[in-house]
């Protein structure tokens, strides 16, 4: 079921070692191989809590495409929400809710991680949960202050709500603390450690998490407050499977100089498909006196990104910042004044993700490719509905930069379960190549890649030498027999006899959809001759 091939080193471990480290617990686990939701895949709403812990257009925001699930305590408050909700405008058909014994507003701590098993069954993990030690930068055993009972069971009603099974996990596993890319990779600070310790060494706590979430490659890094929660969202948000966002406090601020320790540890690391990690940076300027903007503790959900703002001038460039990063997503910001440094809206806020979703995932070509006969696409899609995938909605759309119209190449099977692939045709040198992929099931589901496409696209930079048609790194008489071939004078845009249609784009050098005098000119200056 993984997509992201794990490395040798990381399968002997999960096979032989990690048996022998921790008990079989009594709860079942989720069947292996078993995968962690992250935070960017289909969701069909958001999990929050009454009485609010979020302003009023975050709600409204929230309720406006999706369902909005609230978590309420007893049908009083209930009545009470739907009351408030339905004087703000909200449409209660987009509402459904949780009765359980919740007490507090942040569902993302002690709220439910969602997984797929290895069956592809949507499940619930439950951790324990005992409330929030603060706890200073050095990394040690934590005591945790216990309370926080009803928040404790919350899984449980969720689980039986949605007819989900639920997997008691036997550690700590605080939510603001713990993000995931989806593959087998997590990151936590070293306080998730720390509480752990209560119960488990290190090592046997990172056993725990891959015999139940399919964790395989965590990294922990330091703590950054001088004293406080700790919690990882304050600072850091994986946006997709390479690519992290890392806080930039101001210089001389108590975390600065911990966060870039923290970022060369991460600098240092590779990602599922190993490569390094696409790191951008947001500055998170003071927004009163010495705390700073928590803009990472933002929510990524479907095609939104919802940041929570502090009022100052930073906010503009804050929103500009995720923009440039998640290119075609819908950046929306709201201010408000119950925003903290270590807790906003991320913490207020869980997203409850669609267990028959349409999942694409795909290792992007690099910034700069150089000039081949094809361009291969390889993609992993699998449609947990069990519907079936519509064979001729599986596309790879791609276009020369500056193009109005995309064209699309049929993505066919590869042999390998839930694995297809295409290729884009062979491209100029000096060409920049947008593309992004499609997909549909009989669900009635559609997706693409990335999800805010076609606004949104991957792209990639063509290198190499103009006129060398074989790609054999010289201009010489072999390729002017191809060019010669595909010679069919001004305005004639069809290849001619005998000129195999894939060299007829590439030997149009002038790029004006011919092949004529203007090209062969262009043929002339570039021959060099047969190259040793």
């Amino acid at each position: 079921m993984f997509e992201c091939h794990r490395t040798k080193e990381q399968l002997l471990y999960a096979l032989l070692v990690v048996p022998f480290l921790v008990a079989a617990p009594a709860i079942a686990q989720p069947a292996a191989p078993v995968r962690v939701i992250a935070e960017w895949e289909p969701a069909i709403g958001t999990l929050i809590s009454w009485p609010l812990g979020i302003p009023q257009d975050l709600v409204v925001e929230l309720a406006s495409d999706d369902l909005l699930f609230v978590l309420v305590r007893n049908q009083q408050a209930e009545n009470s929400a739907r009351s408030t909700f339905s004087s703000w405008g909200i449409d209660l058909g987009q509402v459904e809710f949780i009765r359980t014994n919740v007490q507090t507003h942040w569902p993302r701590d002690w709220g439910p991680h969602q997984v797929f098993d290895g069956n592809g069954e949507w499940g619930v993990i439950d951790p324990i949960f005992e409330g929030y030690p603060w706890v200073p930068t050095t990394c040690q055993p934590i005591t945790s202050p216990g309370g926080y009972v009803g928040d404790n069971a919350v899984n449980i009603d969720f689980a039986a709500y949605f007819g989900a099974p639920l997997h008691s996990f036997p550690a700590y596993l605080t939510g603001g603390n713990i993000l995931v890319d989806g593959h087998a990779a997590a990151f936590s600070t070293c306080a998730m450690v720390g509480e752990n310790q209560q119960l488990w060494t290190e090592l046997e706590f990172r056993s725990l998490a891959t015999q139940y979430l399919g964790i395989t490659d965590y990294h922990i890094v330091n703590n950054t407050e001088d004293y406080g929660i700790q919690h990882l969202d304050c600072w850091f948000k994986p946006l997709d499977e390479e690519t992290l966002l890392v806080k930039r406090p101001p210089v001389g601020h108590e975390e600065y100089a911990r966060i870039e320790a923290n970022l060369q540890i991460l600098t240092g690391v590779t990602n599922c498909y190993g490569r390094p990690y696409r790191i951008v940076r947001i500055d998170c300027p003071a927004y009163n006196g010495y705390d700073v903007a928590a803009y990472t503790n933002s929510l990524i959900l479907n095609t939104k990104v919802l940041v929570p703002l502090f009022n100052i001038p930073g906010d503009a460039q804050a929103l500009q910042t995720f923009a440039d990063a998640l290119p075609g997503y819908e950046v929306i910001g709201f201010p408000w004044g119950s925003w903290y440094y270590y807790d906003a809206l991320h913490c207020r806020t869980r997203a409850v993700f669609d267990r028959h979703m349409l999942r694409i995932t795909h290792r992007r070509l690099g910034d700069e490719v150089t000039a081949a006969p094809n361009f291969p696409i390889a993609a992993f899609i699998d449609d947990r509905s069990e519907a079936g995938l519509i064979t001729d909605e599986l596309r790879v759309y791609w276009r020369a930069q500056g193009a109005a119209d995309w064209e699309w190449e049929l993505l066919t099977p590869t042999g390998d379960p839930d694995r297809y692939g295409a290729e884009i045709p062979a491209q100029l040198p000096g060409t920049t190549v947008e593309y992004y992929i499609a997909a549909a099931d009989y669900s009635g589901r559609a997706e693409s890649l990335p999800r805010s496409a076609p606004a949104g696209f991957y792209s990639f930079a063509v290198l190499g030498t103009l006129g060398d048609l074989d790609f054999d790194s010289d201009v010489d008489v072999d390729d002017f027999e191809t060019f010669v071939g595909c010679m069919a004078g001004p305005e004639v845009s069809v290849p001619p006899p005998g000129c195999d249609p894939a060299d007829f784009p590439i030997a149009d050098l002038a790029g004006d959809d011919d092949v004529d005098t203007a090209d062969a000119a262009l043929f002339q200056q570039q021959f060099t001759g047969s190259q040793p």
